[in-house]
């Protein structure tokens, strides 16, 4: 099992994930602010000692601090490949680029200032 973090928005506690996916999360974020747009994403989290899933909600008024979960944190096996995939690709579309493993070339974010993007898959 990976390193865990605790993300928490706007002050408070709201999951505890992968080290990696909690830093993508952040990342992710901060290309959100600076493009002024919002999208929502799903990670998987530790809750109550089972793995589950949960939603966020991110974009230029997100107020998110990401720390170290301490020693005596359940010992959850998370899958993560999907979660970091996804994260990446939205990173990479954000910031205008083509992703290195599969090529895929900037999609726009699913939520724009302008409201919700009907192209986009309600899945992605």
């Amino acid at each position: 099992m990976s390193a865990l973090k605790r993300v928490s928005m706007a002050g408070a506690d709201v999951v505890v994930t992968s080290s990696e996916v909690a830093d993508l999360v952040l990342q992710y974020a901060k290309h959100l602010g600076r493009a002024v747009t919002t999208d929502v994403v799903t990670i998987p989290i530790v809750r109550d000692g089972q793995a589950q899933s949960a939603s966020l909600l991110l974009g230029p008024a997100s107020q998110i601090a990401v720390v170290d979960e301490g020693p005596g944190s359940e010992e959850v096996e998370l899958t993560v490949d999907e979660a970091v995939t996804a994260l990446r690709l939205r990173i990479d579309a954000i910031a205008g680029g083509v992703h290195r493993t599969t090529g895929a070339v900037r999609v726009e974010p699913m939520i724009t200032a302008a409201g919700v993007d009907a192209d986009c898959p309600d899945d992605a």
